[in-house]
């Protein structure tokens, strides 16, 4: 058993130093083994930092709507996962219920990773709302992980907690 934690723990590093080096690495490989376990899997996962905000968290289409509001702020928001990136999971792209546009929502830095199987699950995130265009090669990179959401506008996540 320790050696299967050891193994686990060195293959979340190399993934997440991979993935941040631009390197393509799949760190799905490396939480597999938490993911097969037999143990069930808990009604709410969080990754990156436990969002500390008080209140209930802005519906994505409420910040979709005014974005100027809560611009450059640390907000709370919640709607549903469209898609993950499929390379690393290093983004995701909210949704409010009727769909439509999406929010990006990078994780900060590449400090944490989300996985695929989030997709369709309602998340609560926690980061600073920013403006900023992409570039041509970005926006190229982002699209062909299959995100749709190349606006300007984005969430840089701290923290996600998917129900």
């Amino acid at each position: 058993m320790r050696a299967a934690l050891l193994l686990g723990a060195t293959l979340g590093l190399i993934a997440c130093e991979s993935a941040s080096a631009g390197q393509g690495a799949d760190p799905r490989a490396a939480s597999a083994t938490v993911i097969s376990s037999s143990a069930p899997q808990p009604t709410e996962r969080t990754f990156g930092k436990v969002p500390r905000a008080e209140g209930e968290p802005l519906e994505v289409a409420q910040v979709l709507k005014d974005p100027a509001t809560y611009l450059h702020q640390d907000i709370k928001c919640r709607g549903t996962v469209a898609r993950v990136c499929q390379a690393a999971g290093c983004w995701l792209e909210l949704q409010g219920p009727a769909g439509g546009e999406g929010l990006r929502v990078p994780m900060a830095g590449h400090s944490f990773f989300v996985p695929q199987d989030i997709v369709g699950r309602v998340a609560v995130v926690e980061g600073r709302l920013a403006a900023r265009e992409l570039n041509e090669a970005q926006r190229a990179h982002l699209t062909g992980e299959g995100l749709k959401a190349t606006g300007p506008l984005f969430l840089e996540a701290t923290g996600v907690v998917v129900r």
